[in-house]
């Protein structure tokens, strides 16, 4: 019968023997796969047959054929030898500088604005190829967990206790509008301004939903709501077709309005919360060149914007 005694590993190279047998269809050729002798191979089979008190292999004039026993256990070892494999083949990734692949998950906004910025300008070999997903935080999380995604981009951590979350910039808010609008022509906005205004806000789920809303019922400010929206590029989009403000956070506002020229962002006195951005990779590249070499390409590409617009 089993015995717990054996080592793990002996059952193991048993089982390797034993499917390698079975690939082969001979002792000679399993040995000769596996690098080891014909008697070798042999005694792992006994080995498991006095384990399991069945007959694997039947033995006629030199050959061996497997039972039907052997052939639903080798379905299960099988199973267990790729999952090894898949083991080995996680937590080698990316620990040489050589990367083929980047599978990439973010939220909305970080996928259209950060994520172009970035990719362009990391170092890559020819035959580089990216795999951008966008997905929610909980799905950015599954993703690492299950070998989907090599790194997430989010601006709010990941809650798990395999991920771990590097924040890379923090990005104070400012106000997004049109460059028609009477506010443009300021260089900066006070909290006054807001007053009777058209706005584009944030949903409750923000981060920066309650500093905001602290801040409008101090002043006693009535605005217009227009929309509530988690997904800034949308509402920087909607505030030049309402003519409308939106606060959200420079790094984002920047970018924004690079790509649409009808827009322009000012600063506003008293928004002091800042959006801050992380990147996490899965947990078997944790520590590997592969986070080092897209730590430093994170860094570089946005050192300019964070000497711009003040990040940190």
């Amino acid at each position: 019968m089993f015995s717990l005694k054996e080592s793990k590993l002996a059952h193991l190279k048993s089982l390797e023997a034993f499917a390698a047998v079975m690939d082969t269809g001979s002792i000679t050729k399993a040995a000769e796969y596996l690098g080891v002798t014909q008697p070798s191979i042999s005694q792992h089979i006994q080995r498991l047959e006095n384990t399991f008190e069945i007959e694997l292999f039947m033995r006629q004039n030199g050959r061996v054929f497997p039972t039907e026993r052997a052939k639903i256990l080798h379905e299960d070892v099988e199973e267990l030898l790729t999952g090894i494999d898949k083991t080995f083949t996680k937590w080698r990734r990316g620990q040489t500088r050589q990367v083929n692949q980047l599978r990439i998950c973010a939220s909305f906004s970080n996928s259209s604005l950060v994520l172009p910025h970035l990719l362009t300008r990391l170092p890559r070999q020819a035959s580089m190829h990216f795999q951008v997903t966008s997905a929610s935080q909980e799905e950015s999380v599954a993703a690492l967990i299950e070998n989907r995604a090599d790194v997430a981009f989010h601006t709010k951590p990941l809650d798990h206790k395999s991920i771990e979350n590097r924040r890379f910039l923090s990005a104070r808010q400012v106000c997004v509008l049109p460059k028609a609008h009477p506010l443009a022509d300021k260089t900066q906005l006070t909290v006054a301004d807001l007053q009777n205004q058209k706005m584009i806000s944030v949903p409750k789920s923000d981060p920066c939903y309650l500093e905001h809303q602290e801040i409008v019922q101090r002043h006693n400010l009535q605005i217009q709501n227009l929309l509530e929206t988690p997904y800034s590029t949308l509402a920087m989009q909607m505030a030049e077709e309402f003519n409308a403000l939106y606060i959200g956070n420079v790094l984002i506002a920047e970018l924004f309005c690079q790509k649409n020229p009808g827009l322009v962002w000012r600063e506003i006195d008293e928004f002091e919360q800042k959006t801050h951005f992380y990147f996490a990779v899965s947990p078997w590249l944790q520590n590997s060149n592969t986070e080092t070499e897209l730590k430093r390409a994170i860094d570089d590409a946005f050192a300019e914007l964070s000497h711009q617009l003040g990040l940190w």
